[in-house]
C-alpha cells in the first residue's frame, strides 16, 4: 500500500537515487561498524541459523561479520542469484534445504534507506522482496546512519517491514 505522505517523497527510482547520492557521500569511514553494532542485539547473540548477504561496493560490510559469526558456531546461509531474480539459499556451498530455511533466526538484508515505520527501500531488483516473505526471523537491515529517513518511504502492498535497521550509532527498532 502506498500512503499518501509516501508519495512526496516521490517515486521509488527518484527515492533510490537520493539515497545512494547519500551513502555515496557519507563520511561513514569504516564500512564494518553497522555489522558490529549488531554483536549487541540479543537476537543475535540467540540465534543459530542466520540468513544474510554478501556486501559490495558502497554498502555496510559483511565479510568480517560472517567470520565472526562462523567462528562462534553459526550457520550462515547466503543468497545465490538465479536468472530469474528470485534468491537459492546457500549453506556451506549446498542449497539448504526448507528444514534450515524454516529455522531461521535472523535475516540480516541489504537497504539503501529504511524509514521509521521499518519500510525498506532496495536496490530496485526485487530479489529480497520476494523472498523476504517466506523467511521467519528477526529482520534487520544494515544501512548508513545517513539512510534512515525520517520523512515516509514510498511502500507497496508486497513489501515487507524490517524489525529493525543497524547503523554505526546503533540499533533502531521499528517494531
Amino acid at each position: 500500500m502506498v500512503t499518501p505522505y509516501a508519495l512526496a517523497m516521490g517515486s521509488k527510482e527518484e527515492a533510490r537515487g537520493r539515497f545512494r547520492n547519500l551513502r555515496k557521500n557519507s563520511q561513514l569511514s569504516d564500512r564494518k561498524a553497522p555489522s558490529r553494532v549488531l554483536f549487541a542485539a540479543p537476537e543475535l547473540v540467540a540465534a543459530e541459523i542466520i540468513a544474510s548477504f554478501q556486501s559490495y561496493g558502497e554498502e555496510p560490510d559483511t565479510f568480517e561479520l560472517h567470520a565472526l559469526l562462523t567462528a562462534l558456531g553459526k550457520k550462515i546461509l547466503l543468497p545465490r542469484m538465479n536468472p530469474d531474480k528470485s534468491l537459492t539459499w546457500m549453506i556451506d556451498g549446498a542449497e539448504a534445504g526448507a528444514l534450515i530455511i524454516e529455522k531461521i533466526d535472523v535475516v540480516i538484508i541489504p537497504a539503501l534507506a529504511i524509514d521509521k515505520r521499518g519500510v525498506r527501500l532496495g536496490q530496485g531488483g526485487g530479489s529480497f522482496d520476494r523472498a523476504l516473505p517466506a523467511l521467519p526471523g528477526w529482520k534487520v537491515a544494515l544501512i548508513d546512519s545517513v539512510c534512515l529517513s525520517d520523512e515516509n518511504l514510498p511502500e507497496e502492498e508486497h513489501d515487507v517491514r524490517m524489525d529493525a535497521a543497524a547503523t554505526e550509532l546503533g540499533i533502531t527498532r521499528f517494531r
